[in-house]
């Protein structure tokens, strides 16, 4: 590289520049690929002062000063700090209820409300805590993505396997959602007049817009106001049964002719509760964006990230509580998978909740899409190293349309691959939740102990994170298990 001769230095990498000190010297922060303006000749910075906060940031290689390029390629390395923390939480959110709100009251059906409420709350906090675990992960390894974890706590020769279950759990689900999606909307529009779009039309729309112009997108913060409106969509649906159960729609000679209330069924507890213990066990997966999450965090540090993930998993059992509650206070024992499938077809709340739901996982569907691409990314570059086109994002917008083309065309021809989903949801979910980070945060506090701020991890967090793992392998058979049986 020619020397330059003006002061400003010439850089060889992608890198964070400090905006206002582009004519001082800086120096290359081998973390994150940081460019910071340390003092120079001249300036007066306390030593509390050369690690400041940017007010802006602008991302570039020394070719792009001229020729701009920084949306021809993107590697994990160019993932910028830009989610904020409300976009965190609405992102999150958006993630985990549209899908976990729908069948929780099903698995109400051999479980009490008491102890219902209390197993929603012990896995809300185990999920939120793994959450936590992948950074602070992050934080000891000093890598950023599962696979990297993996190959520098355990080792190169399997740092495949947690990408293989990555892969897994979001091909399955984005399945699952294309299916709820098309039924959901399918079996609402005739209620608002429209006969002519049948279910297959429905996803093979949807698919093209909006759902491919979002799964393109690789910064999570842009995809928040879909998020919010999909969160909106979840609440019109609580209240929607807050108020059916109200006003007695649904009993014996109301408006719809329901069932009569349960009655009881407040401590029952048993064998049938693995119906309930199952489906919690994966009503909070995120986790499959637990890095992204972490890297996109603006000045993201493992307290504070905890902190907002505990507030949005928190909400999220809220809104299940609601919903799982109310859905067996009003069906009772007749609850379906879908709770939504219980209402009337011609009852026009419930009719609103459904295409909203509907809505609500389309929105919700690019944020799991997202860790698809980026786990078949990771599997194409541990297959064929160095191909540099697997970085280039006229590559990976053609891979997302392949991607998104192929759930959509499984979707319109395989109505019911709830079995399939569900072992694949009961196994690899339960892995990437809670065995993943357990193991990987496990093995990164014995081998980086000692170098870094986290080198006096608390021993009985140890045996806390070991039970909650091999927990994890237990839930991985009794869900799958649960799944080929009921």
């Amino acid at each position: 590289m020619a020397e330059n001769t003006t002061g400003t230095p010439s850089f060889a990498r992608r890198g964070t520049l400090a905006f206002g000190q582009l004519g001082q010297a800086a120096r290359l922060d081998a973390g994150y690929g940081t460019v910071e303006a340390p003092e120079a000749a001249g300036d007066s910075l306390s030593p509390s002062s050369k690690r400041r906060m940017l007010d802006r940031r602008q991302t570039f290689t020394e070719g792009e000063i001229q020729h701009p390029s920084k949306y021809q390629t993107w590697t994990i390395e160019q993932d910028e700090d830009t989610m904020s923390d409300s976009s965190l939480v609405i992102n999150m959110l958006c993630d985990i209820s549209p899908a976990g709100v729908l069948p929780l009251a099903f698995g109400m059906s051999g479980t009490g409300y008491i102890p219902s409420v209390l197993l929603l709350l012990v896995f809300a906090s185990a999920a939120a805590y793994m959450m936590f675990l992948v950074a602070r992960t992050i934080e000891i390894a000093g890598v950023k993505s599962y696979d990297r974890l993996w190959e520098r706590c355990i080792g190169s020769d399997s740092k495949w396997m947690p990408t293989v279950v990555l892969w897994l759990v979001c091909f399955g689900n984005a399945l699952a959602y294309i299916c709820m999606v098309g039924d959901l909307i399918s079996m609402c529009l005739p209620g608002f007049g429209i006969n002519f779009l049948p279910r297959s039309y429905c996803i093979a729309v949807l698919a093209m817009f909006p759902l491919l112009p979002l799964c393109m997108l690789k910064d999570l913060s842009a995809l928040a106001p879909t998020s919010f409106l999909a969160l909106i969509a979840v609440v019109y649906m609580a209240i929607m049964m807050v108020i059916r159960f109200m006003d007695g729609s649904y009993l014996p000679g109301g408006e719809f002719h329901g069932f009569p209330r349960p009655k009881g069924h407040i401590g029952n507890f048993g064998i049938a509760s693995l119906l309930l213990v199952n489906n919690l066990s994966i009503a909070f997966l995120c986790h499959y964006n637990g890095c992204k999450y972490y890297r996109e965090f603006v000045d993201h540090r493992p307290g504070k990230f905890g902190v907002r993930v505990f507030t949005a998993f928190m909400l999220a059992s809220c809104l299940f509580a609601i919903t799982m509650l109310l859905g067996y206070a009003t069906f009772g024992p007749n609850c379906e998978g879908v709770i939504l499938n219980n209402y009337a077809k011609n009852d026009m709340l419930a009719n609103i909740a459904r295409f909203g739901m509907g809505f609500a996982n389309v929105f919700s569907l690019p944020l799991m899409f997202s860790g698809l691409r980026e786990a078949t990314l990771v599997l194409l570059a541990t297959a064929n190293p160095g191909n540099a086109v697997f970085d280039q994002v006229w590559f990976q917008n053609a891979l997302s349309a392949f991607m998104l083309g192929v759930i959509a065309i499984l979707g319109i021809m395989v109505t019911d691959v709830s079995t399939v989903i569900g072992l694949v949801g009961a196994i690899c979910g339960s892995a990437i939740i809670y065995v993943i980070p357990c193991l990987l945060f496990d093995r990164a506090s014995a081998k980086f102990m000692g170098l870094g701020d986290y080198d006096h991890a608390n021993p009985y967090e140890h045996v806390l994170v070991q039970t909650i793992g091999c927990i994890g392998v237990v839930l991985m058979f009794a869900g799958s298990m649960a799944s080929i049986l009921m």
